[in-house]
Formats: C-alpha cells, structure tokens, sequence
C-alpha cells in the first residue's frame, strides 16, 4: 500500500500535518584537478610578477602561467638588454610574436641590430648564439621549461652597443621607411649598425651627441648607404641627417654595461 504525504485529517478530527522532511545533506563531490602541464607558448602568460629593474635604465615586466614552466619578458624601460637562458639551460628561448611591436621600423632595426655580427661582452662562450637575444625597449620574449618541476629562468644583462644600435637604426627606420620598401632599406641599416660598432670601439670617450654625429659624418660607410636611398639628393640627406639627430638627442642615456642577473617564476 502506498503512503501519500499528503495533508488529510487526523483521528481526533484535527488537520494532520505531514513530517517535515529534512534536505538530503550535499555531498561534496572532490574535484579532480587536471594535471598541470609544461607551456608550449607564452600567450597564456598572465599571471604578473614583480617588476625586474635590477640596474639603472632597465624595467623588464615579466609574466608567467599556472604552470609555472613559462616567462613572458617585456623590455618596458629604456635601454636594451641581453637575454639568455639559465645556468643550467633547463629554460630555452622563443619568440613572443604576440607581444611584440608591429610596426616596420622597429621590426627593421632590431633585425639590424641582430645582423650587426655584435659580440655581447660578459656572456659565457658556450652559449649558443640563438640563445643570445636581444630585447630592445618595447620587445618581449618568450621562456619555456619542458618540465613541470622546472621553473621558467633566464639571465640578463644592460647592454650598451645593443641600445646605441636600436637608437640609430630605428631613427633611421622611421625616416627611410616612408619612401623606401624595407628590403631596399635593410642592407643600409644593417651598415649604420655596423659602423655605431666602430664608432663605440674606436671612440669610447664620446659622449653619446658626439657618438652619433660621428656615425652619421660623411666618413661614415652609414651616410653612404641612406644617401644613395635618397638618391644622392644633398637637400634630402641634410634634411634627414637633422631630424635624425633630433631624435636621438632626446634618446636615453648610454650606460655602461651591467653584470648578469636573474629572473625566475619561482615563488
């Protein structure tokens, strides 16, 4: 026989009552965390860490994901730093397309600087080269881990050739792009990186003013190149040669270079 809880009427002619009946209790069913696994990129990297800005002119943001096995790097200050992976080489080193400028000129001057056949002084010799990275201001890379027991590492230092190089060749950049494609444009600014080498190893008294009058001189294999772009047109050389001193009149200061230090995602 079924039993209906429903409101009916008692023996003693009263309304009954049906039991009040109490909520099963919730069972708290664990949650099964998906294991975590070793980054393949940076582009989840959102995770903020404390600022690096461990010598004058340096401010690296620096990003990281759950995993702890990525490092996403931001050059955020004002002059140029070195990147290489850790002691160990248990962090390796990618692009960060993502994170990076798009516009032209920047892609065009750091592509001279890495052309430049610069030796970073300070950086062990068993280093591989493409695992030396320069990251001017405003460019970003990526460091990954292929262990989730290993957290995300690199080692850097403030360079001074590689921020002299950037200034020029991206004041330059700026000018040459507008009239020229940039595969006419590259090959010249490869040479004015080439010649600010010279001029910093020949002249390494110059303040940073002088510096830069001197890469642009007429004995400079630099001029050579932007004036046959311009097509020997002296008004136009002079015209570019002014606002290109303009701009890097009011470029950061040139420092001395720094040691090396650390970054990591560890806690």
């Amino acid at each position: 026989m079924s039993v209906l809880l429903v409101a009916g009427c008692s023996s003693d002619g009263g309304t009954s009552v049906p039991p009040e009946v109490s909520p099963s209790p919730s069972v708290a069913v664990p949650r099964t965390q998906a294991a975590l696994k070793p980054a393949t990129d940076c582009t989840r990297s959102t995770e903020r860490l404390p600022t690096e800005s461990e010598t004058d002119g340096v401010q690296l943001t620096v990003r990281t994901d759950p995993s702890r096995t990525s490092l996403l790097m931001k050059n955020t200050g004002s002059l140029s730093v070195v990147v290489i992976p850790d002691p160990n080489f248990t962090t390796r080193l990618v692009a960060a397309p993502h994170a990076n400028p798009k516009d032209p000129a920047s892609r065009a001057a750091l592509i001279a600087v890495n052309n430049s056949g610069a030796k970073v002084p300070d950086i062990p010799p068993y280093v591989p080269q493409t695992q030396v990275v320069t990251l001017p201001p405003k460019w970003a890379l990526c460091a990954l881990t292929d262990n989730v027991k290993e957290s995300a590492s690199v080692r850097y230092l403030q360079d001074r050739q590689s921020s002299a190089e950037y200034f020029v060749t991206k004041a330059l950049a700026d000018q040459l792009l507008t009239a020229n494609s940039s595969a006419r444009t590259q090959p010249t600014l490869v040479r004015c990186a080439k010649s600010t080498l010279g001029v910093l190893k020949t002249h390494p008294e110059m303040s940073d003013i002088e510096l830069y009058v001197e890469i642009l001189s007429p004995r400079s294999a630099c001029r050579t190149g932007y004036k046959a772009l311009l097509r020997g047109d002296a008004n136009a050389t002079e015209q570019l040669e002014a606002t290109v001193i303009g701009r890097l009149g009011g470029a950061p200061r040139l420092l001395a270079n720094s040691r090396l230090y650390s970054v990591t995602t560890r806690p």
